[in-house]
C-alpha cells in the first residue's frame, strides 16, 4: 500500500508541468448524465460522485465486458464468492455481500434488468460490451426517480445509438487462452426519419478452473422513427447463456472444482421509449418494456440402479418470470435552467419457481407462485439561481406481494409494503469547471419475494430497509488536471442479509436489529499530457455494525480499502497501450459477522491492453489480464461450521482481435 500511496502521489505531483487543456479534458465535465433525473444535465451539475465511461474509455481500457468496465470506480468492489463464475458481485460503498442485485439497480437505456419479481438479481453477462455507448455510475442516488432497489446506487448503461449512414456496420471476433468472441452489426438510415439496426454476438468463456465455462449469444434488432419534435425507439433482444459453475476450490489444487451444476438462462426484452418536446417549456417521455426471464439448472448425483451407482443429471431449479413496467414523466421548464419533473412508474409481474435438493435420503422440494404489483409516483425540483442550484425530490412507493407455496399452502402470504424517498441537494459553482455539492437522501427497499418466503422457513415477517446518507463531493477540471470526489456518511436501518448457523442463528434472511455505519473518501483524478493520459481512483470506507451483539464489528466479505492507478499513451497517431493496477486490501471472510476466522488477505493485479486504429476502419488490439498471474481467492464462511470455502479469482489471461467498422 505505501508504493501505492507514493506512486500516486509522484503522479498528482507532476500535473503541475501539464499543457493547454485538451479536448478530452475540456469536455470531461460537459458530459451529459441522464440517470439522475432521465432528461439529461452535465457531469458538472450532478450533485453526485458521478463516473461516466464512454466507449471510447472502453476500447483503450480493453474491457472484455460490463464488469471489467467499471473495474475501477471508486467504492466499487467485485467479490467472486457466489460460486457462478462470469457472475461477479458487484458491491457500493460497503454494501452486504451476497445483495448487490438487491440494493443496485442496473438499467439498459434507462429499464432495470434487475429480476424484481423474485430474486431482485441482475446478470450482466446478457448486456454485451459492443452494443454500449457509455455507463453512468450513480453511487447512492436513483431511489427518488427509479424507486425501490437504488438504494446502494445506479448502473445505467446506454447503448449505441443508430448512426447518421445510409449503411453501416461492424464485424469483429477475438480469441484467448479461455475467450473466443465472434460478432455482426449492421445499421440502415431507411428514410431522412427512420432507422433501423441488428447486432449478433456469440462470446465462449472457458476458465481455468475446471468446470467452468460461459456461452453467450445475444441478438438484438432496434430501430428509431423520428418526429419533427421527438423520438420513438422501439427494441427487441434475445440473450441466453449456458455455463457451467466450479463453485469453492481446493487449495491444494488450485483448478479442482466441487460443483457439477450446468445453468441456462434467456431473457427476452420488448421495448418502447417515446420523447417529445411538446412546448418550449414542456417535454415528455415515456418508457415501457416486456421482459421474460428463464433460468433452469441441473446438477449430477449418484445413483444406484441394479447395485452399480452412476452419475445421473437431475433437476436443481426452474424459475419462469414475466414482467411489465411503464415509466411516464413530464418536465416542464419554469425559469432558466430551473425545471420540475413529475411521473410515476407501474410494474406487474410473475414468477414460476420451482428448487429441489436432492440428498441421499429423499428430496425437498419448493414450489411457489409469486405475484407483484408496484405503483410509485414521483416529483423531482431543480431550481438554480446564480451560481447555486438546488434540488428537491420525493417518492412515494406501493409494493403488493402474493406468493402462493404450492407444497406448504400454510406459508403462502400476501405483503403490501409502503416507503418514502427522499433527496435534497445543493451544488456551487465556483466557475466554468469547479463545483461543490452537498446532498441528503434517503433510499429504501423491499423485501423480494425469495427473501420474504419463498425459501425461508423461519423468518418471513421481513421489513422495509431504509439508508440515510449524507454526502459532501466537489468536481474541478484546472490545466489538465481532472479531480471527482466526495465524503460520505449512511446509516441503514433495518438492512435484509443473510445469517448461517455459525452465527448463531437458523440459517435464514432477517433484518439487521442495530443500524450499520458506512463512512467512507472517494476520489478519482485524471491527468492529460498530450499523448500520455494518467488515472488514479482511491476509497477508504469505514463500516461497521452499530449496537448488539456484534457491536463495533465491521461488514464481512468488505474491504477497507480500494484503489487503481493507470495510464494510456499513444505510442503513434492511432495506437494505444493501457495498462491499469488495481488494488484491493484485506477483509473479513462472507458471512463472519463475528469477525473470528481472521482477515483475509488483499491482493492486487495489473491488466495490459494494446489497440491499433487503421484508416480503413480496422482496429486490431490484444491484451493480458493478470499480468503477473498473481494468485488471489474470495472467502466465505461455512454455513454450518467454523470452516472456509474459498473461490479463486481471475489467473492470467490473453486475447488478440480485431474489428472492422464501415
Amino acid at each position: 500500500m505505501k508504493k501505492i500511496s507514493f506512486l500516486l502521489f509522484a503522479i498528482l505531483a507532476t500535473s503541475a508541468l501539464a499543457k493547454e487543456t485538451t479536448t478530452v479534458a475540456s469536455t470531461k465535465l460537459d458530459e451529459t448524465v441522464i440517470s439522475t433525473e432521465n432528461f439529461g444535465m452535465s457531469v458538472l451539475e450532478t450533485p453526485k460522485n458521478v463516473t461516466v465511461i464512454t466507449a471510447e474509455d472502453i476500447e483503450k481500457s480493453g474491457a472484455q465486458d460490463i464488469v471489467e468496465a467499471v473495474r475501477a470506480v471508486p467504492g466499487m468492489y467485485l467479490s467472486g464468492t457466489g460460486g457462478q463464475d462470469f457472475k461477479t458481485d458487484i458491491l457500493f460503498r460497503g454494501q452486504v455481500p451476497g445483495k448487490s442485485g438487491q440494493n443496485i439497480l442496473v438499467l439498459v437505456d434507462g429499464s432495470s434488468i434487475n429480476s424484481t419479481i423474485d430474486t431482485g438479481d441482475f446478470n450482466l453477462n446478457l448486456v454485451p460490451i459492443d452494443t454500449v455507448e457509455r455507463i453512468e455510475i450513480v453511487p447512492n442516488g436513483g431511489n427518488v426517480l427509479y424507486g425501490e432497489g437504488a438504494v446502494a446506487g445506479v448502473i445505467n448503461i446506454i447503448t449505441k445509438e443508430a448512426q447518421n449512414k445510409k449503411y453501416y456496420g461492424q464485424v469483429g471476433a477475438n480469441a484467448g487462452n479461455y475467450t473466443r468472441n465472434y460478432k455482426v452489426n449492421f445499421g440502415s438510415k431507411i428514410t431522412n426519419r427512420f432507422a433501423v439496426e441488428a447486432t449478433y454476438l456469440d462470446k465462449l468463456t472457458d476458465g481455468y478452473k475446471h468446470h467452468s465455462e460461459r456461452d453467450t449469444e445475444y441478438v438484438e434488432v432496434k430501430s428509431k422513427y423520428k418526429f419533427d419534435n421527438g423520438n420513438l425507439t422501439l427494441s427487441y433482444s434475445n440473450g441466453e447463456v449456458n455455463s457451467k459453475f466450479s463453485g469453492a476450490v481446493d487449495k491444494k489444487d488450485k483448478r479442482k472444482s466441487n460443483s457439477t451444476t450446468e445453468a441456462k438462462e434467456t431473457l427476452d426484452v420488448f421495448k418502447l421509449k417515446y420523447d417529445t418536446k411538446l412546448t418550449n417549456n414542456l417535454e415528455f417521455m415515456v418508457n415501457g418494456d416486456y421482459k421474460h426471464r428463464k433460468y433452469s439448472s441441473t446438477s449430477e448425483k449418484d445413483k444406484k440402479v441394479n447395485g452399480v451407482t452412476i452419475k445421473q443429471r437431475v433437476p436443481s431449479t426452474d424459475r419462469d418470470t414475466k414482467t411489465y413496467y411503464i415509466n411516464p414523466q413530464i418536465k416542464y421548464n419554469y425559469w432558466d435552467k430551473s425545471y420540475l419533473v413529475i411521473g410515476g412508474d407501474f410494474s406487474k409481474g410473475e414468477s414460476d419457481y420451482q428448487s429441489q435438493s436432492h440428498t441421499s435420503t429423499g428430496s425437498k422440494t419448493t414450489n411457489t407462485f409469486t405475484n407483484r404489483k408496484s405503483i410509485g409516483g414521483f416529483v423531482i425540483n431543480n431550481l438554480k439561481y446564480d451560481d447555486f442550484q438546488f434540488t428537491q425530490g420525493f417518492r412515494h412507493q406501493r409494493i403488493e406481494y402474493d406468493l402462493e407455496n404450492r407444497n406448504a399452502p400454510s406459508k403462502s402470504f400476501d405483503y403490501t409494503f409502503n416507503a418514502q424517498a427522499y433527496e435534497l441537494t445543493g451544488t456551487y459553482f465556483a466557475n466554468d469547471t469547479s463545483s461543490i455539492f452537498l446532498s441528503y437522501n434517503r433510499a429504501f427497499r423491499a423485501p423480494t419475494a425469495g427473501e420474504a418466503g419463498s425459501w425461508n422457513t423461519i423468518h418471513s415477517n421481513l421489513d422495509i430497509q431504509t439508508s440515510d446518507t449524507i454526502e459532501l463531493g466537489g468536481k474541478t477540471l484546472w490545466n489538465n488536471f481532472y479531480l471527482s470526489s466526495s465524503i460520505f456518511h449512511s446509516k441503514t436501518e433495518k438492512e435484509i442479509f443473510y445469517l448461517t448457523k455459525v452465527s448463531g442463528e437458523q440459517s435464514s434472511n432477517y433484518n439487521f436489529p442495530d443500524p450499520i455505519l458506512r463512512t467512507g473518501v472517494e476520489i478519482a483524478t485524471e491527468q492529460y499530457f498530450d499523448k500520455l493520459t494518467l488515472k488514479q481512483s482511491f476509497s477508504y470506507t469505514h463500516h461497521e455494525i452499530d449496537g448488539g451483539k456484534y457491536d463495533g464489528k465491521k461488514v464481512p466479505g468488505l474491504p477497507n480499502i480500494m484503489a487503481s492507478i493507470g495510464f494510456n499513451y499513444e505510442l503513434i497517431d492511432n495506437l494505444n497501450i493501457n495498462t491499469t493496477l488495481f488494488y484491493r486490501g484485506s477483509s473479513y471472510a462472507q458471512y463472519d459477522y463475528h469477525n473470528k476466522l481472521g482477515k483475509q488477505g488483499g491482493y492486487s493485479e495489473i491488466n495490459l491492453n494494446v489497440n491499433y486504429t487503421l484508416e480503413n476502419g480496422l482496429t486490431l488490439f490484444g491484451g493480458v489480464n493478470n499480468l503477473f498471474d498473481k494468485e488471489y481467492y474470495y472467502a466465505k464462511a461455512g454455513t454450518s461450521k467454523d470452516t472456509l470455502s474459498y473461490y479463486a479469482g481471475n489467473r492470467r489471461s490473453y486475447f488478440v482481435g480485431f474489428k472492422y467498422n464501415f
